[in-house]
C-alpha cells in the first residue's frame, strides 16, 4: 500500500476514534471545560513528560553501552526526531531513530534498530507486570459490563496482553537463537521471507546477519538489570506525567491504580488503534479509563484527553524540531528514509 493511502487511512481511524470520544459531550461544554482546568498543573505535566523523555534516551545509552560509548546528550537527536518521526505513516518513527543514531555514531542500521528491540522488549515486559499487577489486585476496574464500541473492554485487554505474551515469547526466544544459534535462527528467517520477492529477502537476511551485533547488553545479567531498572523509571515516568492532570481537572480518583489503569488503557488503545500521532486513540484510551471505567464525568474526561495528547504532541513537536535545526537534519530526508526502509 501506497505511503499516501496508509496515511488516509489512519487519519479515517483518527477521525473515527475522536468521533467516538466527542460524540455525547456538546462543543459548548467542551470549551468550557478547558476553561475550568488548573493550569499550573499543565507545567508540572509537561515537565513529566519532558523528563520521560530524558529517561528514554539514559536507558539507550545503557542499552548501547556494550556496543558503543556514548554520552546520553548524543542520543536527544535520534530519540527526538524519531519520536516526531511518528506522525508519518505505517509508524516509521522507529526505522529513523535507528538510521539517525547508525549514521550519528557510525554503526550499522541493523544494530542501531536491535537496541531498539530490545528497548520495546522490554517496555512490553513492563507493560505486562503493570497488567497483571491490575489484574490480580483491580480486577474489578476490568468488569465485563464495560465496553467500547459493542466490545468488552475486559476482551480487549485480555486479547491485547495475550498478543503481547506471544510476541514477547517469540522475540526472546529468536534473540536466544541470534546470540547463542545463530545458524538455527539465519535459517528461520529464510523460511519466514520465502514468500516474499528475492530482493525483500535478500534486504531482510542482511539485515539479520548484523542485527545480533546491537544485543550484546543481552549476553551480561548486569547490563539486564541496568536495564530493566532504566526501564522501570521510564514507565514510573510515563506513569506520572498524566497524575498532575488528575489535580487540573479535579477528579475524584486519584489513586496509584487509576494512574496505571490510564496508562495501561492509553497503550492498548495507541498499538490497536495506529492513528498519526496518536490523535484518537489516546484520546479513546483516556475515556474509557475515566469514564466509563472510573466513574468521572465524561466532559472532565474528554477534555483530559485532548490536554494530555495536546502536551503529548507539543513536547514531541517541539523537541523534534529543535534537534533538525540544530542538527542540520533534512525533513525531506526523512520521508525519503521512510519510503526506502
Amino acid at each position: 500500500m501506497k505511503r499516501s493511502g496508509q496515511l488516509i487511512i489512519g487519519m479515517l481511524v483518527a477521525v473515527a476514534a475522536v468521533y467516538y470520544t466527542v460524540r455525547n459531550v456538546s462543543m459548548q461544554e467542551l470549551l468550557a471545560s478547558f476553561t475550568e482546568v488548573h493550569y499550573g498543573y499543565l507545567a508540572v505535566s509537561t515537565l513529566m513528560m519532558i523528563l520521560t523523555y530524558v529517561a528514554r534516551a539514559v536507558r539507550w545509552r545503557v542499552l548501547l553501552a556494550p556496543v558503543k560509548e556514548v554520552r546520553t546528550i548524543e542520543l536527544g537527536s535520534p530519540l527526538m526526531v524519531g519520536f516526531m518521526a511518528g506522525v508519518l505513516p505505517a509508524r516509521a518513527g522507529e526505522l529513523i531513530r535507528a538510521f539517525l543514531l547508525g549514521k550519528k555514531m557510525n554503526m550499522s542500521f541493523a544494530s542501531a534498530l536491535a537496541t531498539i528491540v530490545v528497548e520495546r522488549l522490554f517496555d512490553m515486559v513492563l507493560l505486562l507486570i503493570l497488567f497483571a499487577w491490575l489484574l490480580v489486585f483491580h480486577a474489578d476496574m476490568l468488569g465485563t459490563h464495560i465496553a467500547w464500541s459493542g466490545i468488552p473492554v475486559q476482551t480487549i485487554a485480555f486479547q491485547f496482553g495475550l498478543a503481547s505474551i506471544v510476541l514477547v515469547a517469540g522475540l526472546v526466544v529468536f534473540i536466544y537463537l541470534l546470540i547463542y544459534h545463530e545458524e538455527r535462527a539465519m535459517k528461520l528467517v529464510h523460511w519466514f521471507m520465502k514468500p516474499f520477492p528475492e530482493t525483500v529477502q535478500y534486504k531482510i537476511v542482511q539485515m539479520a546477519e548484523t542485527f545480533s551485533q546491537g544485543l550484546h547488553v543481552v549476553k551480561s545479567l548486569r547490563s539486564l538489570m541496568w536495564v530493566f531498572v532504566a526501564t522501570a523509571a521510564v514507565w514510573a515516568l510515563v506513569i506520572l506525567q498524566y497524575y498532575p492532570l488528575y489535580f487540573a481537572y479535579d477528579l475524584n480518583e486519584k489513586t496509584l491504580a487509576s494512574a496505571i489503569l490510564l496508562t495501561v488503557m492509553i497503550c492498548i488503545f495507541i498499538t490497536i488503534l495506529p492513528t498519526p500521532a496518536f490523535l484518537g486513540s489516546l484520546n479513546a484510551g483516556v475515556l474509557i479509563a475515566l469514564h466509563e471505567i472510573m466513574n468521572e464525568p465524561e466532559v472532565a474526561a474528554v477534555s483530559f484527553g485532548f490536554v494530555a495528547w495536546g502536551l503529548n504532541f507539543l513536547v514531541i513537536m517541539v523537541g523534534g524540531i529543535y534537534f533538525i535545526l540544530h542538527d542540520h537534519i533534512s525533513v525531506k530526508k526523512l520521508v525519503e528514509i521512510e519510503e526506502e526502509i
